[in-house]
């Protein structure tokens, strides 16, 4: 089933640890030189390059972080002690119960989507003018006052309207919710989570979820199925709270995320339509 977040796509990309400052990064932040091969210390013989403190350095610097050089000893010392460890679980024999081929695998897939993020925003960068436009659109999604509700929810999603409604019986005679989730939900992104999609405002979700979850109370459940193009849905409203729309200076942290994000969508929808996937 389409997730009912805005921003689904952002579950998709978490493992990848994509910091929006990649949008911001200025044209040589990836540039590789001869001083990265240099060593800042060895460790029995094993040595800890320049380029891999400059790399620890950047990351803590993304996070706000000021370099100075007490953050650059600090780093230094903890990839020192990193080493330490790393050498006396080798010792151990820990190395055989890693899969090294998937984890550097998967490291590469991360390395180079960030690489293709930098490429294209470093090209048609994220301007104070689309984040404004961004963010109104979002806005008038979140709906035109400054104040509205935002509800956490959760959700079953079932193949078949006769499914659903034994999954409804089963609730009303006490059974829990996430425990059905877990058992019987199709939607995998939440399934693992006894079906919990998060806080969301009304103008994020269909407009028959919307409908639902207005008329919920908190712990409510909904009655009847609601049909959706990915299946038939069982909504619980787990809470809800008062929610202000944020300024555009609040939210340019979110918004900036959404538009890569966004741009990520694009770019595989169109990768996707044009490959040959077989599973």
């Amino acid at each position: 089933m389409k997730h009912f977040f805005f921003f689904a796509l952002l579950a998709l990309f978490g493992t990848a640890q994509i910091n929006t400052a990649l949008a911001q990064s200025p044209p040589d932040a990836r540039a590789d030189s001869q001083s990265d091969f240099e060593f800042v210390a060895t460790v029995n013989g094993t040595a800890i390059t320049q380029g891999l403190l400059n790399l620890n350095i950047r990351a803590m610097t993304n996070q706000g972080q000021k370099d100075s050089p007490e953050l650059r000893q600090a780093v230094k010392e903890e990839l020192i002690n990193k080493e330490l460890i790393a050498q006396e679980a080798t010792k151990q024999g820990l190395g055989k119960e890693i899969d090294f081929a998937d984890q550097v695998s998967q490291l590469k897939q991360n390395l180079l989507l960030q690489a293709f993020i930098e490429d294209h925003f470093k090209k048609d960068p994220i301007t104070d003018a689309k984040l404004r436009e961004e963010y109104e659109r979002q806005r008038k999604l979140m709906g035109e006052g400054s104040n509205n509700f935002q509800y956490r929810l959760s959700q079953i999603v079932v193949a078949n309207e006769t499914d659903a409604l034994d999954l409804v019986r089963r609730l009303q005679k006490g059974e829990l919710f996430g425990k059905l989730a877990q058992d019987y939900s199709t939607d995998a992104a939440t399934k693992a989570q006894g079906g919990a999609l998060g806080w969301v405002l009304p103008g994020q979700v269909i407009p028959a979820v919307a409908s639902a979850m207005g008329s919920l109370q908190k712990g409510g459940i909904t009655n009847q199925p609601i049909q959706t193009t990915g299946g038939w849905v069982i909504i619980k409203m787990d809470d809800k709270r008062n929610f202000k729309v944020p300024s555009l200076e609040e939210a340019k942290p979110q918004i900036r995320q959404a538009i890569v994000q966004q741009y990520l969508a694009e770019v595989l929808k169109s990768l996707r339509a044009n490959a040959r996937i077989v599973q």
